[in-house]
């Protein structure tokens, strides 16, 4: 599935710069068209006293500038990016950065929004969120957190995770897109039994029963994980199935250490209202702390 379409959210910070050079790397490689968003307007005179006008004034003349200075600033790395071959336009956008960077990927059907990744402390994020997590919940296409510290070029080892449903084959196929070729993708299905029922030690036909689940459990997800890569056939990458007992989150991020991973690749089932800010998904909660970029394919 090519890209054709990517969103990039440009801030100038250290976050979007990140974010801006995967979004070049990936439309040219792709051939993709790459749009620039800045998130930034200059808010409208509030109703004051006389005397506090002046200050009020200032204070927009100082807006202005900085959106002016901003709009240079993305006139000059467009044309950057021209130079070096990037099919380019930017856009800025008269509402916070993730509904700006929604809507402009809602207008023209992107199929990648990338956003860079900040440093929350986690009571801050728990009250708040980030960009990138706001985004995921609300994006009409995929979407990529870039962190720093990934490699210049490509993704090269990469995890997916997968429950081998619809959308777990669609961030199978995304990891494929992005991944440089000779990449391995490391395929990490998990699954929990949870304890046997009853209390003390439990008896040997307990035991021999719960074993032999686990093993039918192992045998299936074996089964389905090597039909799942099959579908991949003519990728220029090499896959691996992992298996693990444990919840989805943990697992991703333990092989994820274990393989030095550049990125994790993970599905969105699209989960929405009241349960989503209860409970969060697989997909928000790996971008919370992951040590590496997180792509969440739609």
């Amino acid at each position: 599935m090519p890209l054709r379409r990517i969103v990039v959210g440009v801030d100038f910070s250290p976050g979007s710069e990140v974010a801006t050079e995967r979004a070049s790397e990936l439309a040219t490689s792709h051939g993709a068209e790459l749009v620039l968003v800045h998130a930034g307007a200059v808010a409208e005179a509030p109703d004051v006293p006389a005397s506090m006008q002046p200050t009020v004034d200032a204070y927009l003349d100082v807006l202005r500038d900085t959106l002016a200075s901003d709009r240079a600033r993305l006139d000059a790395l467009q044309a950057k990016l021209v130079a070096a071959g990037v099919q380019v336009s930017h856009v800025v956008v008269d509402r916070d950065a993730d509904d700006a960077l929604v809507e402009t990927a809602t207008e023209i059907g992107a199929d990648l929004v990338i956003t860079g990744a900040r440093e929350l402390s986690s009571a801050r994020r728990w009250l708040l969120g980030s960009v990138a997590e706001k985004v995921v919940r609300a994006a009409p296409c995929s979407v990529l957190c870039a962190r720093a510290g990934d490699p210049d070029r490509g993704f090269s080892r990469i995890v997916v995770g997968t429950d081998y449903s619809e959308g777990a084959t669609l961030a199978l196929a995304r990891a494929v897109d992005v991944a440089e070729p000779g990449a391995t993708i490391d395929v990490v299905h998990c699954f929990q039994l949870g304890l046997w029922p009853g209390a003390g030690v439990p008896s040997t036909d307990v035991v021999d029963a719960y074993r032999e689940l686990r093993a039918e459990l192992t045998r299936d997800a074996e089964a389905r994980g090597r039909a799942a890569i099959a579908r991949f056939a003519d990728a220029k990458v090499t896959f691996r199935i992992a298996l693990r007992e444990d919840n989805p989150r943990e697992a991703l991020r333990a092989v994820a250490a274990e393989v030095h991973a550049d990125l994790i690749v993970v599905g969105s089932h699209g989960r929405r209202g009241l349960r989503r800010w209860l409970v969060g998904s697989v997909a928000e909660s790996v971008i919370s702390d992951s040590p590496c970029s997180v792509l969440v394919a739609r």
